[in-house]
């Protein structure tokens, strides 16, 4: 409407002058010479304005006119201007990297998370966001989820590899000497005890008895209570023996175990009943982890203070600085590697376009501006007509 409303006026404006002119020809009057002047410089400049602006865009009254049309005969020149001032001027490679070093993008982003979080309508927002989503995410998705997560790491952990490590580390740290020590000190506590005195003493009898005739009739002879006391002193010896660093019976029995600990390291059934535990100890731990999450889902104030801590977590660690550089390094490689393509891109929209549409489209966005070129070039036209006509005048 602005548009129309100027071209009416431009327009209005040259058949004002050309009104004008024509009305003031037949006199002779000093001051209406004068008008007829200045009438007469607006005319030509009201027609030379027009036919510089139409000339822009068109040839003039269809004639083809040399030097006219300019932007429809030019169109590759400004497309190649255009693209070149967009890719070096307006949105060179440096200004766009000059633009994302100014901004501390990551810490805009905490902040405004911040933010949200301390408005109530948009943390329940945020929070109601969160649990449909965990919601609708199936048990068995995110199973599966957690499973192929752990796929790789889970198949590249050897069963044979850890068992092996275990075993050297023992022997290393000498735990087998050390858990050899400690199981005699709770068996030597465990025989001192009177009730196990006695019952270890009577089993002892018993199995005598049962098994060794010709000594049975000589038992009662010795009284029991002698034999139970016996039998007792004789395991405390035993285990006096087990603990001294120097017993060939205590060298004996840890050597028996690291030999047979060596031989676990390839044993087949080992190996196989390790991966088994492994495999079923992940299950275990993927439905057990799947279960705290869709509990921990449906707990508003948790999924609240879970955002709290992280955030207040990743403004005290530093981490800030740290993503925000990382994330304007990827920006930076991103702008090296598609800069190009924002001349591409606005290439294509332009070769979109047919001719005519790009001469409508640039006189609509520019034609109110230019077309106020016209009611100046009359209006200054008749001023200086004006002032040249009375110049005349005045010395004719």
């Amino acid at each position: 409407m602005v548009e129309k409303n100027s071209k009416r006026l431009a327009n209005l404006s040259l058949l004002v002058a050309s009104t004008g002119f024509v009305a003031t020809m037949p006199f002779q009057a000093k001051f209406i010479q004068i008008l007829s002047g200045g009438f007469e410089a607006a005319l030509v400049g009201g027609l030379a304005d027009w036919f510089a602006v139409t000339a822009m865009f068109r040839h003039p009254l269809n004639i083809p006119i040399p030097h006219t049309a300019l932007l429809p005969k030019n169109r590759a020149k400004i497309t190649e201007g255009i693209l070149s001032s967009l890719n070096n001027q307006w949105l060179s490679k440096e200004s766009l990297i000059e633009k994302v070093n100014e901004q501390k993008w990551i810490e805009k982003g905490v902040d405004s998370f911040e933010n949200m979080l301390n408005d109530e309508e948009s943390k329940e927002k945020i929070i109601s966001s969160i649990q449909e989503f965990g919601s609708s995410i199936q048990k068995k998705s995110i199973e599966k989820i957690i499973q192929d997560s752990l796929h790789t790491t889970l198949k590249s952990i050897s069963s044979e590899k850890i068992w092996s490590n275990v075993i050297d580390k023992i022997f290393q740290n000498e735990w087998d000497e050390k858990t050899y020590e400690f199981l005699i000190d709770k068996i030597e506590d465990y025989v001192k005890m009177p009730h196990i005195k006695e019952l270890i003493g009577r089993e002892i009898i018993q199995f005598i008895e049962r098994k060794f005739f010709m000594i049975k009739a000589f038992l009662p002879m010795i009284g029991e209570e002698k034999i139970i006391e016996f039998i007792h002193n004789g395991l405390l010896d035993l285990l006096i023996e087990l603990k001294n660093p120097e017993s060939d019976r205590r060298k004996t029995i840890l050597s028996f175990i690291r030999i047979e600990a060596e031989k676990s390291k390839t044993n087949e059934n080992v190996i196989r009943q390790l991966d088994e535990w492994k495999n079923s100890g992940a299950t275990y731990a993927i439905q057990e982890v799947t279960n705290w999450i869709q509990n921990k889902l449906a707990d508003r104030t948790y999924i609240l203070n879970t955002l709290l801590r992280l955030l207040d977590f990743i403004k005290k660690s530093g981490w800030v600085d740290k993503i925000d550089i990382t994330f304007k390094k990827i920006l930076y490689q991103l702008i090296e590697k598609y800069h190009y393509k924002i001349g591409e891109l606005v290439r294509m929209n332009i070769e979109k376009l047919s001719t005519e549409e790009i001469t409508d489209l640039l006189e609509n966005k520019i034609g109110k501006d230019i077309t106020w070129i016209r009611v100046n070039g009359a209006v200054c036209g008749f001023l200086i007509g004006i002032i040249l006509s009375t110049i005349q005048i005045i010395f004719k």
